[in-house]
């Protein structure tokens, strides 16, 4: 991990966690910053140690992710540039979190941060939306664990992440897949097996179409035959 200190306005650090809207922050107060890389598949915060620190992703993508009692990895989530890598507000970080391409991100110490907060209402009422937008997802995505089929997993991370990779443009069909597929079976609670199955299925039944970027969604940029086949 490399780092190099510097003022970094407030503003650099405002939009989500882990995946939630973003929102504008006009705050020109400063904070010393740290830029810090991380090469592919390491690890950049781990579950249950002390959050002295916050981090802003910039470059690449990131899994968050818990280890289960028998070994087994659950990945809680995926994070994007402009997402933050966990909440401020828990003293301990709740998971870990592993580069999945080359990572970057800034470091900004959590008690300045915090004490930015409690002295700007408006802005800790900013964050506290974007905390429950990511319960919200959370508790939508242990529905979906619970209650979708293989294929209804597969297809809704899909849909859904193709929402999440153009949140700051228009949705295209190409929609690219940073994470491996066992990446995406540890997330869905699937094999990877059934994960390769399902897409080979769709990619047979014509909705869409492996290339070496991701997944080439067929029809419409507006509604692709993949939304058709979204619960059947």
């Amino acid at each position: 991990m490399v780092g190099v200190w510097e003022a970094i306005p407030f503003q650099e650090f405002a939009p989500s966690f882990g995946g939630g809207q973003p929102y504008a922050c006009t705050e020109v107060d400063e904070f010393s910053a740290r830029r810090i890389s991380f090469p592919a598949h390491s690890t950049i915060l781990t579950e249950s140690e002390p959050a002295t620190a916050i981090y802003k992703l910039t470059r690449g993508t990131a899994c968050l992710y818990k280890m289960l009692a028998d070994g087994r990895r659950q990945i809680v989530g995926f994070a994007l540039p402009g997402d933050f890598l966990r909440s401020p507000f828990v003293e301990r970080y709740s998971c870990s979190v592993n580069a999945i391409s080359e990572v970057a991100a800034r470091r900004f110490s959590r008690e300045p941060f915090l004490t930015f907060l409690r002295s700007h209402p408006e802005h800790l009422g900013l964050m506290l939306e974007a905390a429950l937008q990511e319960i919200n997802a959370a508790r939508d995505h242990m529905l979906l664990l619970g209650r979708g089929t293989a294929k209804e997993k597969v297809v809704e991370f899909i849909v859904r992440w193709r929402a999440r990779a153009g949140r700051k443009g228009a949705l295209a069909n190409l929609v690219p897949l940073p994470m491996s597929r066992r990446d995406i079976a540890d997330f869905l609670g699937l094999t990877i097996g059934t994960v390769s199955r399902i897409i080979t299925k769709l990619e047979r039944e014509n909705v869409l179409r492996i290339t070496s970027e991701g997944l080439q969604l067929m029809g419409s940029t507006d509604r692709p035959l993949l939304f058709e086949r979204r619960y059947h």
